[in-house]
């Protein structure tokens, strides 16, 4: 026997997930799982509930379910996290003061809305394929700031489908507009913050102007980079292409190609002498165009650094169409019919696909 003295119970555990013969580090939820469970009277009421931890943890995957505190403590706190998980559980949340209570009402209907966001597997007699193709969306979001009012929504909402549709079309149209506008994690933390506040408070947040909703500003500011370098948004124009291409299809399109890569129709930089030139004499004119949405496309194969200065018949032929002879995205399909890509068919597309947009979120 080893006997090891420590002045917290935090240093305790970390010493002991070093020492652990299991050979897999000791996690917040194992340390959570020992103080809440161990907080319930007699034993056979600590097996219950030790089993459906365990249950929970099975269905979530291991993962997922480190995942799921953090969720817990941000519907609770509200705020970035100052100190460590396992402190800031303890702090706010205090699940060991009623630990049945919060297997029950928290950690089991969290989970399971934690599970349905991820799987975008909402089930229900109507409206869940709706539901589904937002909870798709928000998955490709860069960030998963938006998850903890989603789970508070689902769990609160469960069984009203038709609620849960609206909800979810605008969570998604508000966390896309937060990615073009590139907002920081702070200002996305107390946009969430307010909504979830809205949710637990009993508001109708589908009511406008509740925090859920783009303001008139908001919106404006979305539109002009929308219509600005949107190649240059690195995190952005991925996630607004594929939405854009979705819309274009009339909603029927899938994305689950190993390999989804941007590239401009007009060059970059194009060879000199080429036919580029005769089409955009002005190199201003020309410049301004290149990282514009309507000079993009989407291809489903590796970019090739030679194919990308291709005259444009060239680059129509052996670049974008696909192995199968039919690109798979109607953005690119779009080009393929075109005879020339001269500055008037380049803004008028441009002016088409920025409307779309406007469309499909409303602004």
């Amino acid at each position: 026997m080893v006997v090891v003295s420590t002045p917290d119970m935090e240093s305790a555990y970390r010493i002991f997930s070093v020492m652990n013969d299991r050979r897999l580090d000791l996690s917040h939820a194992d340390i959570l799982k020992a103080e809440i469970i161990g907080a319930i009277d007699g034993e056979e009421q600590q097996e219950t509930y030790g089993r459906r931890w365990e249950a929970v943890e099975d269905n979530l995957g291991r993962e997922a379910f480190e995942e799921l505190f953090a969720h817990i403590r941000m519907i609770h706190v509200k705020q970035k996290m100052r100190g460590t998980i396992l402190k800031e559980i303890r702090r706010f949340v205090e699940p060991a003061t009623q630990p049945t209570a919060f297997v029950e009402e928290q950690l089991e209907p969290y989970a399971d809305a934690l599970k349905t966001i991820k799987s975008a597997g909402y089930q229900s007699t109507q409206g869940a394929e709706t539901i589904n193709m937002y909870l798709g969306w928000l998955n490709r979001v860069d960030n998963v700031d938006w998850i903890p009012p989603a789970i508070l929504a689902l769990a609160q909402h469960e069984s009203d489908s038709r609620w849960l549709g609206r909800f979810f079309q605008q969570l998604e149209r508000l966390a896309a507009g937060l990615l073009v506008m590139r907002a920081g994690i702070n200002d996305r933390l107390e946009r969430y913050s307010k909504l979830l506040s809205a949710l637990q408070n009993g508001q109708d947040v589908l009511a406008p102007p509740s925090d859920l909703y783009l303001t008139d500003e908001e919106r404006a500011k979305i539109v002009k980079g929308l219509d600005g370098d949107l190649y240059e948004m690195t995190k952005v124009r991925a996630y607004v292409l594929l939405r854009l291409d979705h819309a274009l299809s009339g909603g029927g399109a899938v994305y689950d190609y190993p390999i989804i890569t941007i590239e401009h129709v007009l060059p970059q930089t194009p060879p000199n002498g080429s036919k580029w030139f005769e089409w955009f004499p002005d190199e201003k004119e020309r410049t301004g165009w290149v990282h514009r949405i309507g000079n993009l496309v989407l291809l489903s194969r590796k970019k090739n650094g030679e194919a990308q200065n291709f005259e444009f018949d060239t680059k129509k032929e052996k670049y974008f169409k696909s192995d199968k002879g039919i690109s798979p995205f109607v953005l690119t399909t779009q080009v393929l019919v075109e005879t020339e890509w001269t500055p008037v068919r380049l803004k008028a597309r441009q002016e088409a696909l920025v409307a779309k947009l406007k469309e499909v979120w409303s602004l």
